[in-house]
């Protein structure tokens, strides 16, 4: 079901109905709607709705199949010269139908026709980076040369083509599975990873060879994203701001616009800016993405997330939730991966804590938060002890101790308490350490914010001492600065003890 929605999205926002002729009793234009529309978001509800019978019926089972074939070909549909696309994406739309013309002409025996398009074809293909499609009509070309006309200097030509698109795209493919290996060991488990950085290190050295014999898009893409790993799996953010910097550079001097790269090195950059306290940079680097990225994209969502992240750094606490409501409301923000989504589930907790203390205004879309549903809704980053299950155990105090359920935080104590120590006493833990020992100060200070201060002073002081600018963590941990969040706290503790008084 989940790929029948998105094909039906992205036909409806290309302004493409392939039902638009049908008869308004017929069960395919009745299933098309029941998707469009929300009502049907599994199988199940679909089969009943429309047949009474289970998801394995034969009436079920023959309609979505012919659905699926509608929607596939209604996708050919789609107008690959937008005003909205680059000069790159226009490229790649038209290099490949034009390379789709040239096999049908191929197949129909029309080879004069299919030899001249895919002549001109190579040169749109070279001049965009389109190894794998120019190795493709190289090889054609080849064998059109070699076999059919059996024209010798042609012939060698194509073969000296290949051989150089085969060289690149072997260093191409050699990249991409460099940085595919590092990503898998990284995805999941966002804790500093020495050994990670130490292989980006080992990869870098393989690939930067290859980057300097073959200046393709592919290879320079993946090239300089390995050897920013060296830097952001270290939490190195000054050398990974000076690494994007370089990718940055490098693309700009294209004869196109590579917006993917550029948008994945301005992200990467908005996060090193963010870490680094350099806010007005960060905007420069935010106002750029906002205007090259394509909404509803995978990118487009994770450039929200920083977004979402400088607002909140920044104290822009209204704009934080705006930008929340807007990505969760969002269309394709179901199709996005599960740990993607429960990370904005954290940022979502946050916010709600923020609405609580008064500091940002309630969300209007919002159902009402619940905490025991939010633990239970992230169980992927739960399992990162020294990572991002850092701001899950934050963010589940700060609530706990704003909804006053102190009886349960006494409960909480020795537990956070063992878990300092078990998985908070790294590097790149400190500032997490000191603000989880300020936190505990709370409840054993009996809940009052003097006592609570004076107890805390030297964990504060600690924070201090180790800014976030050079804090070896990874930036989703702190969502919040934790000085920030004291502040708060200590504030909705003197309300508090003043609501009291007065009762």
């Amino acid at each position: 079901m989940q790929d029948l929605k998105e094909i039906i999205l992205l036909l409806i926002q290309h302004g493409i109905y392939p039902l638009k002729g049908a008869d308004a009793k017929s069960k395919l234009l009745a299933f098309w709607d029941g998707i469009a529309k929300g009502k049907f978001s599994t199988d199940e509800a679909a089969a009943k709705a429309l047949y009474d019978e289970s998801v394995e019926g034969s009436k079920y089972r023959k309609l979505k199949s012919d659905l699926r074939e509608r929607l596939l070909e209604a996708v050919l549909e789609i107008d690959g010269n937008q005003k909205s696309y680059s000069d790159y994406q226009k490229a790649y739309y038209e290099c490949h139908r034009q390379w789709a013309v040239v096999r049908i002409l191929t197949g129909q025996n029309a080879n004069a026709a299919a030899l001249s398009v895919a002549t001109r074809l190579l040169r749109q293909a070279e001049k965009y980076d389109f190894t794998l499609l120019a190795m493709d009509i190289a090889s054609y070309l080849r064998t059109q040369y070699g076999l059919r006309e059996s024209n010798d200097r042609k012939f060698r030509d194509a073969q000296e083509i290949f051989e150089k698109h085969r060289k690149t795209y072997d260093a191409e493919n050699q990249a991409e599975a460099l940085y595919t290996t590092l990503i898998v060991r990284y995805v999941n488990n966002r804790s500093a990873q020495t050994d990670v950085s130490k292989l980006a290190q080992e990869y870098w050295e393989q690939i930067h060879v290859l980057m300097e014999q073959h200046e393709t898009y592919k290879l320079q893409m993946y090239g300089y994203m390995i050897g920013l790993m060296r830097h952001t799996a270290a939490n190195d953010h000054s050398a990974a701001l000076v690494a994007c910097n370089e990718a940055i550079q490098f693309f700009k001097t294209r004869m196109y616009e590579p917006r993917v790269p550029l948008q994945i090195f301005y992200y990467q950059r908005l996060i090193c800016n963010i870490q680094l306290r350099q806010f007005e940079e960060g905007q420069e680097s935010a106002d750029y993405c906002l205007k090259v990225m394509q909404e509803g994209t995978f990118n487009w969502f994770k450039y929200r997330e920083l977004y979402l992240q400088l607002s909140l750094h920044t104290g822009e606490f209204a704009q934080a939730a705006k930008v929340l409501d807007e990505t969760l409301a969002h269309n394709r923000f179901e199709f996005l991966p599960e740990n993607v989504k429960e990370i904005w589930r954290i940022y979502e907790a946050f916010v709600h804590y923020l609405i609580l203390a008064g500091k940002a205004p309630a969300r209007a879309s919002s159902g009402k938060f619940k905490l025991a549903k939010f633990i239970n809704d992230t169980p992927i980053f739960s399992k990162d002890k020294s990572g991002i299950n850092i701001a899950i155990i934050v963010v589940r105090l700060l609530l706990m101790l704003q909804e006053r359920r102190f009886s349960q935080l006494l409960d909480e104590v020795e537990a956070i308490e063992q878990y300092c120590y078990r998985h908070l006493r790294g590097d790149n833990a400190q500032r997490s350490y000191s603000f989880l020992k300020m936190l505990l100060h709370i409840p054993t200070s009996g809940f009052d914010p003097v006592q609570s201060a004076q107890r805390a002073e030297k964990h504060l002081q600690k924070l201090r001492e180790t800014p976030l600018q050079v804090a070896n963590q990874t930036h989703e941990i702190e969502v919040i600065p934790y000085e920030m969040l004291w502040e708060i706290m200590l504030e909705s503790l003197h309300i508090a003890k003043k609501t009291a008084i007065r009762a």
